[in-house]
């Protein structure tokens, strides 16, 4: 190859949108240049990668033109870049390779990874809140308690109530009795499962029928003075598995304090 003479210095032109292209050694790579017309498609990558190829070994060519004969170039860093993106490139679609910096995994891969993901979070069970007693009247004042009295057994507590005052049903259950019963007067007995009982006696007034189900809270009777009574108030009893107990102990134990 002939000396064509000395290399004319041509003023370097800075480029108006990429700067960064003429700043030497700390110039912006190629690969980085030519990874955005890569990524997302590979079915063009033959053309991208093989006219930066060309491009490049032109440059490559121009440059060696004006050197000795002697000496061979060493290969540029573009022509390097652009090797390894098309090396990049011709792995095909769909193949998962640990070598290929950034590459993507395979939708079946990420349904996989989903899977498992799903496979290992432990399931959270929702439980009801926990049903609470609540008082049987809006205003709670005990006059007499549960225990002997007058020669016989009072087998529940009874409550200051004024005729026509809400009765509410202290817990959810089933009206197992709503009518007149002897010394009781006009009684309600609600069924609350398990065992357990609540009567609610001398109300002047019932609102619910047998076979009923009620909530906490309903209001089942009015209060008053009927049966063995001796002026307005609501005898108050709890029975379990047939047998009355102290209600205001068994209440409390319920998380229900009325004292």
């Amino acid at each position: 190859m002939s000396d064509t003479g000395p290399v004319t210095a041509v003023p370097i032109r800075r480029h108006a949108a990429r700067p960064h292209r003429t700043r030497g050694q700390h110039r912006a790579s190629w690969a980085a240049e030519l990874s955005p017309l890569l990524a997302g498609t590979q079915r063009r990558y033959t053309a991208v990668v093989g006219s930066a190829v060309a491009g490049a070994s032109i440059v490559a060519m121009a440059t060696a033109s004006g050197m000795p004969s002697g000496d061979e170039p060493a290969p540029s860093r573009a022509v390097n870049d652009i090797a390894a993106l098309a090396a990049e490139a011709s792995v095909p679609e769909g193949t998962a390779s640990g070598s290929v910096e950034g590459a993507a995994a395979s939708p079946a891969a990420a349904t996989a990874d989903d899977a498992a993901q799903s496979s290992r979070a432990t399931p959270v069970t929702a439980q009801d809140a926990q049903i609470q007693w609540r008082p049987m009247l809006d205003q709670i004042t005990i006059t007499s308690l549960f225990g002997q009295r007058w020669g016989r057994n009072h087998n529940g507590v009874d409550f200051d109530a004024e005729t026509g005052d809400a009765v509410y049903a202290a817990y959810p259950g089933t009206v197992k009795h709503a009518g007149w019963e002897s010394g009781f007067g006009n009684l309600v007995i609600i069924d609350h499962g398990d065992g357990v009982e609540t009567y609610y006696a001398h109300n002047s007034a019932i609102s619910v029928g047998p076979g009923e189900w009620v909530d906490a809270g309903t209001h089942i009777a009015d209060a008053g003075n009927t049966g063995f009574s001796f002026g307005s108030h609501v005898h108050f009893e709890v029975h379990v598995d047939g047998r009355p107990v102290e209600p205001l102990n068994y209440l409390s134990e319920a998380g229900l304090d009325l004292r």
